[in-house]
């Protein structure tokens, strides 16, 4: 147990560690990579957070909505473990409602990232009023430029309203139509398998 605790500090310092190491690659090849990426967020009181490459995408989408007069940002960690708990706080203290997309799904609970960005934030002073779940992109699939303005548009619904809805699946309506049509077969077959027994 000694051991593992001290795996956990080590764990905890590595955030020091990682800026150290950022540094010197940037000192080589000239570009710096922080912990935690924030696009348009001074600002911002709607805020989009998520990890990876489509991180990228949100980004165009940023511009858009604030082409539309939005005042939305985007946060990126580059980080999950250790997790960059208090960058985070400081980027979303005060923000109306932050939108947390998740290209994962840890069964039974939901995205990865909220999870650990509710546990980081909750109690905190200036903690977002509303911070919603989606959960998109897996497999390879796409997340489109229409996808992220539905997003910001829920996220300040749900902030005005003071309400957070069920965590959402990004699907298309024809990719919608085929899970229910799978979904059909399964419950039926299940229900065979049940009477045969």
């Amino acid at each position: 147990s000694y051991f593992r605790y001290e795996s956990h500090l080590a764990a905890l310092n590595a955030i020091s560690v990682y800026d150290e190491a950022a540094a010197a690659f940037a000192n080589v090849f000239g570009r710096q990579h922080a912990a935690v990426e924030a696009y348009r967020c001074e600002d911002a009181d709607i805020v989009l957070v998520m990890i990876g490459s489509f991180a990228s995408k949100a980004r165009e989408a940023v511009d858009r909505l604030r082409e539309a007069g939005q005042a939305v940002g985007l946060v990126r960690p580059r980080l999950l473990r250790p997790f960059p708990a208090d960058h985070l706080q400081r980027l979303l203290a005060g923000k109306r409602g932050v939108a947390v997309i998740d290209q994962n799904i840890s069964i039974g609970m939901g995205g990865v990232l909220h999870a650990e960005l509710s546990s980081a934030l909750y109690g905190k002073p200036g903690a977002p009023a509303v911070l919603l779940s989606f959960i998109g992109g897996m497999g390879g699939r796409d997340i489109s430029p229409e996808e992220f303005y539905e997003i910001a548009a829920v996220t300040r619904q749900a902030a005005e309203d003071g309400v957070v809805p069920p965590p959402r699946l990004l699907y298309t309506r024809d990719e919608v139509r085929e899970i229910t049509k799978l979904q059909a077969i399964a419950h039926a077959e299940r229900n065979e398998l049940e009477s045969g027994q």
